[in-house]
């Protein structure tokens, strides 16, 4: 038996095809088990290097299955023709996320222009400018710069006390930075 999976996993024993000649593929695939049973042999990649072996796993009393990123028509039309069950899953695309260290990086490497990109980004994600301050003060102190730490923390306290808005002053501090 032949399955061919695309972008999906297979159970069984991995065959390190490319340390293995094609006659001793022929011969796995032809020899029955020593105990009896079918087993099942998993061939990563393997598709364009043993096309034309397929018909042997066909007949094996073997179970191979080829997992394989892309299946070009061509191979699935030369697999479909010797009976292989072909099943694809689709891959769906990861939708971005704003990523919250982000901010710290940018503070770590002290780059002025890529910490106010990214208290932009984390603004417009929805973060709350109280904990983007704390993660900006949590990253001066693993940084061991008690310059910052304390002005970050002094900008925290002084935006409760009505110094102005805690994201218009971390903006003006990721520009002087």
């Amino acid at each position: 038996m032949l399955k061919i999976y695309l972008n999906k996993k297979g159970k069984g024993e991995e065959l390190k095809w490319e340390s293995i000649s094609q006659e001793e593929l022929a011969g796995i695939a032809s020899t029955t088990a020593l105990f009896g049973g079918n087993q099942t042999y998993v061939l990563s990649n393997a598709l364009e290097a043993l096309e034309d072996m397929l018909e042997v796993f066909q007949e094996s009393p073997h179970t191979f299955i080829f997992e394989e990123e892309k299946l070009l028509k061509a191979r699935r039309t030369a697999a479909e023709k010797v009976g292989a069950k072909i099943e694809e899953e689709k891959v769906e695309k990861k939708e971005w996320k704003f990523d919250n260290f982000g901010v710290a990086t940018a503070l770590g490497n002290k780059d002025r222009k890529k910490l106010w990109l990214a208290l932009m980004q984390s603004f417009a994600a929805g973060e709350k400018a109280e904990a983007v301050a704390g993660l900006m003060a949590w990253k001066a102190r693993q940084m061991r710069d008690p310059k910052l730490s304390r002005e970050l923390t002094f900008m925290y306290h002084d935006s409760h006390r009505g110094a102005g808005d805690l994201e218009l002053l971390l903006e003006r501090f990721a520009l002087k930075l």
